[in-house]
């Protein structure tokens, strides 16, 4: 579960410990609506009530003890999960299961076991982003054209569904609204994914082709690069030196800078075979930047992220969701305590309601502060979440400050003592210790020197 929707481009960090894993399987069912609700699949005439209910508690304890005996190995949590299905093959945690492995298998770098499981997850879901992503990056490092071929199956799937007119797949005018955004970008990630794959099996044209359809639907540097090498392997030096024009140009906020210097060499190298100097190349590159600046104006205008300047968590604006902002740097001199969450996170659920008890024990200190940080893109359901849960932790939006603190799994807890300093960090949920855990790092912050301004009231 990362943003994620982790965001390697293999998905990002997929280091959960074995009990988030675990809560997020439980809590996609809670066992209670199991007992009441059984499988759709129809039990035989002969089993009662009372022993779905009993075979619903057997596949709960069976689906604890592999996760309490994997003793946070990912190669035996793979086997036992494994067991757990050949156990329990009709059990409605079936593809949280799978793709449990998956990700466990990723973790282990056990490349094969992942793109088989990849591929089991892929066949039920086409349009799963993530899963298909990190599988393109593992059949780019195989050599197996069997695989391929399925991948180019795969990905031509999620092309198909991509390119169905957003009407056809949402319903409510705000979801429509929200396809029409993203469509362009789906379709070119699509589009990329197999073009990548054509590339690897030599297919330079079709490879090509896909690029070039990537780039039209959303353009980007990465893609022009891509066009880029391959134009330079088929030795089309003028068509190379604009396509690696356009990506060393590319007007993109913290593009990293070691990828410029190696697009640097790139069209650097391409312009010299072609012209015996670099005369013009300057020239050439700024005027490349201004057509682009002009052309991508309204997306780059549109993607300017709220806090995209800030160096420093103080920096950062928050907002509450009624929409008014909330400046961290206000609360400097209180002990400062976030969790990131989101409405798809399991574990968040349950994080939620044990920090609603660490709430309880700082409620008359106003030195305390808790905030609840939430990383969802779409916004839609949030306050209706927040409603059902009951949480009277103010709840606040990212707004980029998950990019900053470098959360990439969740849930995530990080504690910012009385000087602004981060004194205590935790990917995922231990629920057992949780409560006392964060208690007493709150309590320990709060008894060490205060600030030179003592804290004011709650600023939230």
């Amino acid at each position: 579960m990362s943003r994620s929707h982790t965001r390697s481009r293999a998905p990002r960090n997929l280091r959960l410990s074995g009990w988030v894993l675990l809560a997020s399987l439980i809590t996609t069912r809670p066992l209670a609506a199991q007992a009441a609700n059984p499988s759709p699949t129809p039990a035989p005439k002969a089993v009662t009530g009372q022993t779905a209910s009993a075979s619903a508690e057997d596949e709960s304890q069976a689906l604890a003890q592999a996760f309490q005996s994997a003793s946070g190995s990912p190669q035996q949590l793979i086997q036992n999960l494994e067991d757990f299905l050949a156990r329990f093959p009709d059990s409605p945690r079936r593809e949280q299961v799978l793709r449990t492995i998956f990700r466990q298998a990723l973790e282990a770098n056990s490349r094969e076991r992942a793109a088989d499981y990849a591929e089991r997850l892929l066949e039920s879901n086409p349009s799963d982003f993530e899963v298909l992503m990190a599988f393109i990056d593992l059949v780019e490092r195989e050599s197996d054209p069997a695989r391929r071929e399925r991948a180019i199956r795969y990905t031509s799937r999620f092309i198909e569904r991509a390119e169905k007119p957003a009407q056809e797949v949402s319903s409510s005018r705000s979801s429509r609204d929200k396809e029409e955004q993203t469509q362009p970008l789906v379709l070119a990630a699509g589009y990329l994914m197999r073009g990548r794959v054509y590339a690897k099996s030599g297919e330079t044209e079709k490879a090509l082709s896909d690029f070039e359809k990537s780039y039209a639907a959303y353009p980007s540097s990465s893609v022009a690069e891509h066009l880029g090498d391959l134009a330079a392997k088929k030795g089309e030096a003028d068509r190379a030196i604009d396509y690696y024009a356009t990506a060393f140009a590319f007007p993109e906020p913290g593009a990293d800078p070691a990828r410029k210097e190696q697009l640097r060499k790139k069209l650097g190298s391409a312009y010299l075979a072609r012209h015996h100097s670099e005369q013009g190349l300057g020239d050439l590159v700024l005027a490349r930047y201004d057509e682009l600046s002009r052309s991508l104006a309204p997306r780059l205008k549109a993607k300017g992220r709220p806090n995209a300047g800030a160096r420093d968590p103080s920096d950062v604006v928050l907002q509450k969701l009624d929409g008014s902002p909330l400046r961290l740097a206000d609360l400097r001199g209180k002990v400062v305590v976030l969790d990131f969450w989101a409405t798809w996170c399991g574990p968040c659920r349950l994080e939620g309601r044990l920090l609603e008890k660490v709430v309880q024990s700082f409620r008359g200190n106003p030195a305390a502060v808790f905030l609840a940080v939430n990383v969802d893109e779409d916004r839609e359901n949030v306050p209706a979440f927040v409603q059902e849960e009951s949480w009277t932790v103010p709840v606040v939006y990212a707004q980029d400050l998950d990019r900053l603190l470098g959360v990439r799994a969740l849930p995530t807890l990080i504690i910012f003592g009385r000087e602004a300093q981060v004194i205590f960090r935790q990917e995922g949920l231990d629920a057992g210790s949780f409560v006392e855990t964060v208690e007493k790092k709150i309590r320990d912050a709060l008894s060490a020197p205060q600030a030179a301004a003592p804290p004011g009231p709650p600023n939230y």
